[in-house]
């Protein structure tokens, strides 16, 4: 969870229970209304495989050689 998330969280947490409640409440409205991510928009789930196959690891071998020869 990010910082500013538990910022926010640790907000909630210091409203007396009736607004947390409140609070609550509005997300769950929120969370009913917004569709869910569909797999297209996860930036995760594009890479997945992507270098599969591809000999990734020697290339970054070799890359990192390259490195040590430049200096």
């Amino acid at each position: 969870m990010s910082t500013q998330a538990e910022a926010v969280l640790d907000q909630i947490k210091a409203l007396p229970p009736a607004e947390q409640q409140t609070v609550w409440d509005r997300l769950q409205e929120w969370l009913a209304t917004t569709p869910p991510m569909s797999k297209t928009d996860d930036p995760i789930r594009s890479a997945r495989g992507m270098f599969a196959g591809s000999r990734l690891t020697e290339a970054l071998l070799a890359s990192r050689a390259e490195e040590r020869v430049r200096g």
